[in-house]
């Protein structure tokens, strides 16, 4: 045998290679359309130029996208300033490569696992108009640490904030009772879409309350319960981060429209590990899970906090599209993109 030889059936096997795994693929794809469980999803495929591999990737996407209904009156976004519609974003001919090895995955919730729809739409206006129902439900001996706790949101905006000269203007503030300095408060933070401590661990217990009762039921997309399966039959550990509270977490998770699945989740974080937006919060997250950041997949919707991620050293940042969400940017293209969390799975140990 001689040099050239060798490098034509090289080529060939390669390419053999390649036609195998797109065949997979397109049988992975048509069964997933059809409604079918696929247990084994993994949209994969080699980093190549080759004509090949683009055609089979726009060819891909035609065929999921041909079998979708995509909306064009997407919700309003929770983290965009108007009314959004993404639509675009959710026919991007490229399919993402993802790790194969990866143990640990860090999920965002808005926009990842649950519509950012229901956070705004559903969640927050139902803790914005139960405050004083709440407030009559418990001890009033425990009104003011909660009036203090969101005093103490407000006082560390700038001066500048929409939320601090709300307050400001309310002359009458000083005669206000607690329960109405609460109310106030409350509104003041919500109306600027403030995340912070103390709201969220108020807006927590209001849900609480509205879980309990059978008012609220936490939504899901169809595809978070069998990436769950999948990830628990894989030993694959499943930690969410978000800036709702971490019993707000539990409660959207344990009372969700596919059941309590709070068995599935490791770990849960919230803003006391940090901001979502600051790298040193993704740093915390991988000591208190006992890994390196470069062990961890962090999916999220929000472009910042993937760079925040990717700055902290994240080995795997992934951009999620679900209808709703933002639009993307060139800033939100740098990262792999996915469509569905089935895409997370692989094909097995």
């Amino acid at each position: 045998s001689n040099p050239p030889t060798i490098q034509k059936m090289v080529v060939i096997a390669r390419r053999l290679l390649l036609q195998s795994m797109i065949c997979v693929q397109h049988f992975v794809l048509a069964s997933y359309s059809k409604s079918n469980p696929v247990k084994d999803l993994y949209l994969y495929l080699p980093t190549s130029n080759s004509n090949l591999v683009v055609n089979s990737r726009r060819s891909i996407m035609e065929h999921t996208t041909k079998k979708q209904k995509v909306a064009t009156n997407a919700s309003n976004g929770f983290n965009a300033v108007t009314d959004v519609d993404n639509a675009a974003d959710l026919t991007q001919n490229t399919v993402p490569i993802l790790p194969r090895d990866c143990k640990t995955l860090l999920l965002d919730i808005e926009g990842c696992t649950t519509a950012i729809s229901f956070v705004h739409d559903v969640l927050f206006p139902f803790a914005k108009n139960n405050v004083e129902k709440y407030l009559d439900e418990i001890d009033k001996k425990d009104w003011d640490a909660i009036a203090d706790a969101l005093a103490g949101d407000i006082s560390k905006l700038d001066e500048k904030h929409p939320s601090r000269q709300e307050i400001a203007s309310k002359k009458n503030l000083s005669e206000m009772d607690v329960k109405e300095k609460i109310v106030a408060h409350v509104h003041a933070l919500m109306n600027h879409d403030v995340k912070a401590t103390g709201l969220k661990d108020l807006q927590g217990k209001i849900w609480k309350a509205g879980y309990a009762s059978g008012e609220l039921k936490g939504h899901i997309y169809d595809d978070f319960k069998p990436m769950l399966d999948w990830c628990k039959d894989q030993g694959i550990s499943v930690n969410i981060y978000s800036s709702g509270s971490v019993g707000a977490q539990k409660l959207l998770f344990g009372h969700s429209t596919a059941g309590d699945l709070c068995e599935y989740i490791q770990s849960n974080f919230d803003t006391k590990v940090g901001g979502k937006k600051e790298a040193e919060s993704y740093k915390n997250i991988a000591k208190e899970l006992g890994l390196e950041p470069k062990e961890i997949c962090f999916v999220s919707d929000a472009e910042p906090e993937l760079v925040a991620a990717r700055e902290a050293g994240i080995g795997f940042p992934v951009m999620s599209v679900r209808a709703g969400n933002k639009p993307l940017t060139d800033v939100g293209r740098e990262f792999p993109i996915i469509y569905s969390l089935l895409q997370l799975c692989g094909s097995g140990k």
